[in-house]
């Protein structure tokens, strides 16, 4: 009977290399500033790895770091209300802006 595919992927993380305990330093501080993204671009163009495991290497890190996690969390909802408050401005100016053209 062959394997199943689970079979194989349990294979596949036995002979995974560990991943690094730290990040570069580039990746870390663009994490400070709040911005994933760019920490996945900086692992994976220093350690020359594919973006699946820069994602990996960077939400472990982000495991091991609570307080960088959530300072993540923080600059996330700080967005989220910034686009909230222009999202509302626009609806309400384009809402004055018809009303005295109507």
């Amino acid at each position: 009977m062959p394997p199943s595919s689970t079979q194989h992927a349990d294979v596949d993380v036995l002979h995974a290399p560990p991943a690094p305990e730290t990040l570069p330093q580039t990746a870390v501080a663009a994490l400070w500033k709040g911005h994933v993204i760019e920490a996945i671009k900086r692992v994976r163009l220093e350690r020359n790895i594919s973006l699946k495991e820069a994602k990996d290497q960077v939400d472990a890190y982000l495991l091991r770091q609570p307080v960088l996690k959530k300072k993540m969390e923080q600059v996330e909802t700080e967005s989220r209300e910034g686009l909230l408050r222009w999202l509302t401005f626009l609806f309400i100016g384009g809402a004055g802006l018809a009303y005295l053209l109507i």
